[in-house]
């Protein structure tokens, strides 16, 4: 059961529901805490259940035969998890772990199922939700066939930057990616990653603060990769 600081309303998905359809998914839910590293969901596992993230952060990802791992994108706090398999009932298409401690509601495929049907609301957002997910992989793909490696980290860190939603031109991305997560995304090494963040920092363009990456000026940043893809 749901609590008053653990509510299905900090999911963005529910934004236009009800407080009665709301308090409904939420009695409809099963609740369960994730420990850093334990595993939510396997790579091509049968099961469809939907996840929401209350709290926390999840990664998706998938591991190769040699053990590397693959890693497509962080999950934060609002955001919904396993809806794929939910809709088109197939095998999982990536594990999903928690980075820290997580909180999650889990609610069965049927009943998202009948969500989506019932609610035009959920379903547009879920529409949305999935077209911002096709541009952000479209983009990937091009960056990995057209851009340099110090070139894919600049605009990886726009990504992230972004999701962290700056203010002012600055953006604060906390906690800071870890350097091995940067080159996962990228395929490159950890090595490469940590030149060229390195390299940022002396011109000004990153800070450390405490736990935290600031990106200080978001626009000249995007200069250099659309400068990098022009060429």
């Amino acid at each position: 059961m749901a609590n008053s600081s653990n509510s299905l309303r900090k999911i963005a998905l529910f934004g236009a529901l009800s407080d009665a359809i709301v308090a409904e998914l939420e009695r409809d839910c099963q609740w369960r805490t994730l420990a850093s590293g334990q595993t939510l969901i396997e790579h091509d596992d049968v099961s469809d259940d939907v996840f929401f993230l209350i709290s926390g952060t999840l990664r998706i990802v998938i591991y190769a035969p040699n053990g590397k791992a693959v890693l497509f994108r962080s999950m934060r706090a609002g955001t919904v998890i396993g809806e794929l398999s939910a809709l088109d009932r197939k095998p999982r298409s990536a594990s999903v772990e928690a980075t820290d401690k997580a909180l999650v509601a889990k609610l069965s495929g049927a009943d998202f199922r009948t969500l989506v049907a019932r609610e035009p609301s959920v379903a547009l957002k879920l529409l949305d939700q999935s077209v911002a997910y096709v541009r952000e992989l479209s983009a990937r793909i091009y960056a990995f066939s057209s851009l340099a490696v110090n070139n894919r980290i600049q605009a990886e860190l726009l990504r992230i930057g972004r999701e962290a939603a700056p203010v002012a031109n600055r953006a604060k991305i906390e906690p800071a990616p870890r350097h091995a997560e940067i080159a996962s995304r990228v395929s490159t090494h950890r090595e490469a990653v940590s030149r060229e963040l390195s390299r940022l920092m002396r011109q000004g363009l990153l800070e450390r603060r405490g736990k935290a990456l600031v990106i200080t000026d978001m626009a000249r940043l995007v200069e250099l990769v659309n400068d990098a893809a022009s060429h």
